[in-house]
């Protein structure tokens, strides 16, 4: 009996977090690609919405922190770097400055976000990789900078900058020190 009810606590409880996890994947879906819209819902995002948002089942998921999603404990690292860019005309001025391309879909902008991820291998020992890596990862800099290029007609060169966040630590932050600074990594003329 014992084990049975042990057994039923378990399944109950991984039950839960399946319909959270579905309905947390239902909310990011319809979040990101109806954000605006109105859509039907399908039955098992209604079924999965109606049991978490049940008076017991919300307070359990919100006082053991399953409501909080799985994706708290991945780290962001593709926010740690920034990207700038400043194009000039064919007389050197200055035509404008950026941070990123023109996109024309929020999946667009999230690919090009995750791209970062590949960067922190630029910071990483410089014998870690073969140095034709370190020129592919040059080659792609170098081509998000055309494309942006390709978005100014009046543009005759563009300087691309890649940067790292260096956040204050905590002690920095402490002494009311709270701007981060950009880390140059490296910077392409085109």
């Amino acid at each position: 009996m014992k084990k049975k009810l042990q057994l039923s606590g378990i399944f109950i409880i991984l039950l839960i977090v399946f319909t959270i996890g579905m309905k947390g994947t239902f909310d990011g879906y319809y979040g990101f690609y109806y954000e605006n819209k109105n859509y039907d819902k399908p039955l098992a995002y209604v079924i999965s919405e109606n049991i978490a948002q049940s008076k017991p089942i919300n307070m359990f998921t919100a006082y053991t922190g399953f409501d909080t999603g799985y994706g708290f404990y991945a780290p962001n690292v593709a926010s740690d770097f920034v990207m700038s860019f400043e194009l000039t005309d064919k007389k050197g001025n200055i035509l404008e400055q950026k941070t990123m391309p023109y996109f024309k879909s929020k999946e667009s902008r999230v690919r090009y976000t995750t791209v970062f991820n590949m960067f922190l291998d630029k910071i990483s020992d410089k014998n870690t990789y073969d140095r034709k890596y370190y020129q592919y990862l040059d080659i792609i800099i170098r081509q998000i900078a055309a494309h942006v290029m390709k978005e100014n007609p009046n543009a005759a060169s563009i300087t691309t900058k890649l940067y790292l966040y260096d956040y204050p630590t905590i002690a920095d932050f402490k002494q009311g020190k709270t701007n981060e600074n950009l880390i140059l990594i490296d910077e392409f003329k085109h």
